[in-house]
């Protein structure tokens, strides 16, 4: 079976961050497009469909909230990696994290660009040290334009109150959560669990946000592989 795959990286990343996927795609003969957001110096870009394959979308932490909301309503399949509906959860559980948001956007406003992202990635790497990361976007090609879409990004995961409107619920899912998560709170994953009770549900026990597992790849391909074929 043919699979189109359209991927959206998250907050402070970029499109080259899927790399890795993109070779373990390509070399089962399946197409990998990937969205940027333009943080960087790269234009912000949103791919379409082709004409051919299965139509998937893989969305890593906040892409899912990124990718056009009309791309994602005609998706036949998700992969959700270390991602959310809601990021701030409700309550008190929430007070915390809207004070760390608070925190990253004066960070922002300082253009203090390097050490936002120091400490960030650190938080994305634990429980393992921050070395074991691959190289992430600079904080020096970052451009003003960059910083005013990190912060309008900022704002938009605290106002996040579900999964995208035009999100597939009807396709098949699969939810990959990092267990040791220090990015999304385990309110936030257990909420998505409960807003997609028959997706299904891989769960890196000991791994944080950045999911730094061997076998993630092997195991998300394995699951699309058994993936009925495209609708008609």
């Amino acid at each position: 079976m043919t699979l189109q795959i359209l991927a959206m990286h998250g907050w402070s990343s970029q499109a080259e961050h899927w790399q890795p996927w993109v070779e373990a795609f390509a070399a089962r003969g399946w197409r990998c497009r990937c969205g940027e957001r333009g943080y960087g110096p790269q234009t912000p870009a949103m791919p379409g469909w082709g004409q051919e394959g299965l139509r998937v979308v893989m969305a890593s932490s906040m892409g899912i909230h990124l990718v056009d909301e009309a791309l994602l309503a005609s998706a036949e399949a998700v992969v959700l990696l270390a991602s959310f509906g809601r990021f701030v959860p409700q309550g008190r559980h929430g007070a915390g994290r809207r004070l760390e948001l608070a925190a990253m956007d004066q960070y922002l406003q300082r253009g203090d660009v390097a050490e936002l992202f120091a400490r960030f990635r650190v938080q994305v790497a634990a429980p393992l040290p921050v070395d074991c990361l691959p190289e992430g976007l600079p904080a020096e090609a970052v451009s003003p334009t960059g910083i005013q879409r990190l912060r309008d990004d900022l704002t938009k995961l605290g106002q996040l109150g579900d999964l995208p409107p035009t999100f597939p619920r009807q396709a098949p899912v699969l939810n990959v959560e990092a267990g040791e998560d220090r990015i999304v709170h385990p309110l936030a994953r257990q909420a998505l669990r409960q807003a997609l009770p028959t997706a299904d549900h891989l769960l890196l026990a000991s791994s944080g946000h950045a999911l730094l597992d061997e076998g993630l790849i092997p195991q998300v391909v394995t699951w699309l592989e058994k993936l009925p074929g495209p609708l008609p």
